[in-house]
């Protein structure tokens, strides 16, 4: 088991780099803002994406230490993408289990099939951006922990 309060935490893989996990079915993707004066931009190019999204949409108003996901897909990908505050993320798959952070200015959080997640929202106020492959579908879910 990997725990880390980092912006993203190291494989519980040897033979795998920082940032992935399970066989590479899970990774960061690193996103590049740009920040100035009026503020900051987070552009991204679906182009370069490994999956056009067919869906988005956000989760907020999660109190601090409130949960969600708790599940994973039977197909499609994901991207998660903390906007705001922080969110630690724990990832099963296969009997391997990863933790990770989330923060605004870090890496994103790209998954695949049956990689189970669950995110634990940190702060008041957080914000999550998530990109998905395909349209919403709750029989896709898989509800137990892998």
């Amino acid at each position: 088991m990997n725990s880390s309060t980092e912006p993203w935490s190291s494989s519980t893989e040897p033979d795998l780099p920082e940032g992935v996990w399970f066989s590479g079915r899970a990774r960061s993707i690193f996103c590049t803002i740009h920040t100035d004066e009026r503020g900051t931009l987070l552009p991204l190019e679906f182009a370069s994406l490994p999956f056009i999204p067919c869906r988005l949409f956000t989760v907020s108003g999660v109190p601090a230490r409130g949960v969600r996901g708790g599940h994973g897909h039977r197909v499609g990908q994901q991207l998660l993408v903390c906007l705001q505050g922080s969110i630690a993320v724990l990832m099963r798959c296969e009997q391997k289990e990863a933790h990770t952070t989330l923060i605004p200015g870090g890496p994103g959080l790209l998954f695949g099939p049956g990689v189970w997640c669950r995110q634990s929202y940190l702060n008041e106020g957080t914000v999550l951006l998530v990109l998905a492959s395909d349209p919403y579908d709750p029989a896709s879910y898989v509800l137990t922990e892998e």
